[in-house]
């Protein structure tokens, strides 16, 4: 009766071991394991990329840095010799008026120191440039001797930047030299390079700076300066003014039918000619950045620019060029061969 009983009970059924409301299976079945796959592939798949991505930047920051050390080198040398080239032209041209001119201020701010302690009347009192009832204009000594100060300031500071140009320059050349030729290998003497390189560039920092104050202010200060110690304001030094007519040939208030006939000319333009123009100085701070600017154009022609589509597509026309032009050039030279012959059996 027993073993009938225990050969006739079945076993657990299904429902036992999911139970569902409806009835069907719970626990995910197939398509659950297949997402999960699906996702473990996925995260294997980035993991992947991520690690290709950053061996392949890898070279790239070696390549960038390579190109670096080639061009950039160059760069600062061209540019430094520039810009030493320019500031020794106009500092030549500056040294023709500049000697007269601190005379000049500094006898006139002698004449001004006089009057200031004599108390005339027409001199001004508060340190600031009047105009009196007849209608002259009155300097302060303290407005002549910040004349003096801008006219010597600018002027050392345009040749000691001219020095170091030069200096600098003379000394990149072996390196660059070294450098470009493969002389000297190793990350030691790569090391060495790149420190220079640095410190050149924040040289060049520097310089702009300077570039700015005083040389930007006192280019564009010194025309106007010009006219108002010389012809516009109060005190002026005759005596000195006279001698500048005689060394330049020149008056300082030429009647004008002798200007357009050429038969005088005007001292002002004359000796503003001699001034570093504002535009120059520009110029300047543009070539003392350009090395920057090089440095990013090169990183982002390697990182992004080359593989531009538009990029891209211009440099496959110009390699096609480059291409068809040497097949051009060999079949023109086999046509004029052929008619070189020709002529030859003619005759």
């Amino acid at each position: 009766m027993s073993e009938s009983m225990a050969g006739s009970e079945s076993p657990r059924s299904i429902r036992d071991y999911h139970k569902g409301k409806s009835g069907s299976l719970s626990g995910g079945g197939p398509q659950k394991v297949a997402d999960s796959q699906q996702q473990t592939i996925m995260d294997k798949y980035k993991d992947y990329r991520r690690v290709v991505n950053e061996k392949m930047a890898e070279p790239e920051i070696r390549k960038y840095k390579s190109k670096l050390d080639a061009r950039l080198g160059f760069c600062l040398l061209i540019c430094l010799i520039t810009i030493a080239t320019i500031l020794g032209i106009y500092g030549f041209m500056n040294l023709r008026i500049h000697d007269e001119l601190v005379t000049y201020v500094n006898r006139t701010h002698q004449i001004a120191k006089e009057l200031k302690l004599a108390m005339d009347a027409n001199y001004p009192m508060h340190n600031e440039t009047i105009v009196d009832e007849n209608g002259r204009r009155w300097m302060t000594v303290e407005e002549l001797e910040y004349d003096a100060y801008l006219l010597e300031k600018t002027h050392s500071t345009l040749w000691c930047l001219f020095w170091w140009n030069l200096g600098l320059a003379l000394f990149l050349v072996p390196i660059v030299l070294l450098v470009h030729y493969k002389y000297v290998e190793g990350n030691g003497f790569k090391l060495v390079y790149r420190i220079i390189m640095g410190v050149c560039l924040l040289f060049l920092v520097a310089q702009f700076l300077y570039l700015i104050h005083p040389i930007l202010w006192g280019a564009a200060k010194f025309p106007s300066m010009l006219d108002r110690l010389l012809m516009e304001s109060n005190p002026r030094d005759e005596y000195q003014l006279v001698e500048f007519e005689h060394k330049y040939a020149c008056e300082f208030a030429p009647h004008e039918l002798l200007v357009e006939h050429r038969l005088a000319e005007p001292c002002i333009p004359k000796m503003k000619n001699s001034l570093m123009p504002t535009y120059t100085v520009f110029l300047l701070m543009f070539i003392d950045l350009f090395p920057f600017a090089f440095a990013i154009f090169t990183y982002a022609w390697s990182a992004c620019m080359k593989n531009h589509k538009h990029v891209k597509k211009a440099r496959n026309e110009a390699n096609s060029v480059k291409k068809r032009v040497p097949l051009t050039m060999r079949q023109s030279n086999n046509s004029n061969g052929g008619l070189n012959r020709s002529t030859k059996l003619v005759m």
